[in-house]
This record gives structure tokens, sequence and C-alpha cells, in this order.
């Protein structure tokens, strides 16, 4: 059987047992792997532990056993580790490219992924012990992600044999070359940077942009996501954030004041107006307390008595149902109390005229 050749080349010759044996660990390391992916992946969902660190986990395994099938497969094949890992795939008067380089910057990228995983991990775990603001964390996490994968790549340049001035200089040029037609992409892109950094808008934070209200999903370098009150997902540019008027209502972590406009007929009682005005503002949950809803007798109308309920509220994305909620029970408290809400009304004079 070690005498039959079944394959033959300049410097390799593979007989029958070595195929088999070949055979064999390949087939054995395929089912070991596949059964401890299953086992990671049943044990990571019955404790809970986070889909992202399973996913790391099984390609681990899968990383670690391929290595160790072709550690194993060199060797029964007679194979010289350093011939094979210092075989050039590319080579120019600068710098060369190795097997091993590729095998060494496959291992730093996956490594890079842990870090950025235990980096995420541990500030998302600070901001749900609320030791930590969430839209600065998640900005927090967004900087120490790219920290992290820039370093990683400068690793991975540093292993290939390339010179990083080098590199930084031919960035440098083509970012300055291109930088005339993508003038537009280069702002977001230093926009999203600022907006990180200097946390004037967050995660979570409600903003009004070119009218839009909605509440920031994530922000990246060149755009964010915004979720509209219509459930829409609104993608803004981040040089928007800081090149144009932008209202962030949960900028200064307080309640934000709203009001109600409400319109009466004449002769209804004003003070009676006001009380259940107040009354219903009192009643409504998303109200706080303190400031204390106030009535503003705002007008006297064309055709009604004008008031505005004012209050204060800390659900800014969800104000408007909070307004629908008043005007319901505004109504309701109207009409027990025989108060009238007018329509507009106009007196039409009729004049005759005798024609001769």
């Amino acid at each position: 059987m070690k005498e039959l050749i079944v394959f033959h080349t300049d410097g390799l010759e593979i007989n029958l047992f070595q195929l088999v044996v070949v055979t064999s660990i390949l087939i054995s390391a395929a089912i070991i792997t596949i059964f401890l992916t299953r086992f990671v992946r049943r044990f990571g969902e019955k404790h809970s532990f986070p889909k992202k660190f399973i996913r790391l986990v099984k390609q681990g395994i899968r990383v670690l056993f391929y290595l160790s099938s072709l550690a194993a497969i060199l060797d029964v094949l007679k194979i010289n580790y350093h011939q094979l890992f210092g075989h050039v795939i590319y080579a120019n008067e600068n710098y060369s490219i190795r097997v091993l380089n590729i095998l060494i910057a496959l291992i730093i990228i996956y490594l890079t992924r842990i870090f950025t995983f235990g980096a995420e991990y541990w500030m998302n775990s600070r901001i749900d012990n609320h030791k930590m603001d969430r839209g600065r964390g998640k900005s927090l996490i967004q900087i120490l992600k790219y920290l992290i994968w820039i370093l990683g790549f400068s690793i991975i340049a540093s292993s290939l044999g390339l010179n990083m001035t080098f590199v930084i200089a031919s960035i440098s040029a083509l970012l300055i070359g291109v930088g005339f037609g993508l003038q537009h992409i280069f702002n977001d892109f230093f926009s999203g940077i600022i907006i990180l950094f200097d946390g004037s808008i967050k995660v979570d934070d409600i903003v009004e942009v070119e009218g839009t209200i909605g509440r920031v999903l994530t922000i990246g370098l060149r755009f964010s996501k915004v979720l509209t009150r219509d459930n829409v997902i609104f993608i803004v540019p981040n040089s928007r954030f800081t090149t144009e008027k932008v209202i962030n209502w949960t900028h200064n972590k307080e309640a934000t004041r709203f009001h109600v406009n409400v319109g009466v007929a004449y002769g209804s009682d004003v003070r009676l107006v006001e009380k259940i005005l107040l009354e219903t503002a009192s009643k409504h949950d998303q109200i706080v307390k303190i400031p204390k809803p106030f009535v503003r007798f705002n007008d006297f109308g064309e055709s009604s008595l004008d008031f505005q309920l004012y209050f204060w509220t800390v659900n800014d994305f969800l104000v408007e149902n909070i307004k629908s909620d008043l005007r319901f029970e505004i109504d309701n408290g109207f009409r027990k109390n025989k108060v009238e809400i007018p329509f507009p009304q106009r007196d039409l004079h009729l004049r005759s005229k005798d024609f001769e």
C-alpha cells in the first residue's frame, strides 16, 4: 500500500497509504469541528451568551482544527514547514508576501475581532449597570472599535513587511487626489469623528432634522441612522449635524415643555376651563409633577376664547401621543361640565337694493 504511488510531482510524492491517512484526518477534523461547534452553540444559547461571542468561539474552533489538520497532513506527507510557510506568493523590490504572512494576517484579524467584541461587551456592561451614560458609551464603543481595527491593520501591514511611512504617504497622496471629487464624503467622514468625540449628538438622543423628529439609533463614520415616529429609518449624513440647524430634544437631560391649544365658546366659565385643563394634565402618567403644568389664557379669538395648556415631559419621542391623550380627556371633561368647544362662525348680512 505504501509502494502504490497515486500522485507524483517535483519534490512531492504521495502514496496510497498517505492519501488514506490524509483523508481520515480531514474527515475526523470535520466531524469533531461540527460536533464542537454545535455543542458551543447549544451551550451558549442555554446560558444566554451573546450571539456574537458564540460565533467567535465557533470560528476559533474551526481555525484551530484546520491548522491542526494542516500540521498533521504536512507531517504525514513529510513536507517541510519552513519550505511551505516560506513560499513567496508575491514579491517586488520593496517587499515580499509569503504564506506565513497571510497566515499571520488572518490570525491578527481574528484576534482583532475578539478585542473589539471584548471592548464592546465591557462598555455595554458598564452602560447596563448605569455606570456610564448610554449615548456617550455607545459613541466611545465606536471610537474604541475604530482604534482597535486601525491598530490591527497596522500590525498586519508590518507583518507583511510594508513600510508604514510609505503607506501613510501613499494614502495621504491618494486622499488629496480624490478629495476634490469626494468632498461630501470626506466632510461626512470627519463630521462623524467630530460627533463621536464631542458628544453633541449621542445614541438614543431625540433630534429634529429638517422638520423630521426621531431617535438616533447608530452613529457611523459617514452617516447616522435615525428612527422616526413612523418607525422609518432615516439615513442622515453626518455633515447635516455639524453644518445645519439641528434640535436635540434630550441634550439637556431635563424635561421639555410642550403645550396643547384649546378654544372654548364665549360666555364659558374661564376658571372652570382652567381647572379642567389642570386636572387633565395632572392625571397623565407621562407628565412630570415638577415643574407643574399651567394654563395660559392666550387670546380673545374671532369665535373662541383661546387657552394653552403647558406641561413638561421627558418622553419627547412620543409627545404627540401625550397631546392626543390630553385632547381626548379635555373633550370628555368639557362634555361633563357643559363647556362648549365652538366651531368657526361667520355672520352673513344680506342687503337688498331697489332697482328703478
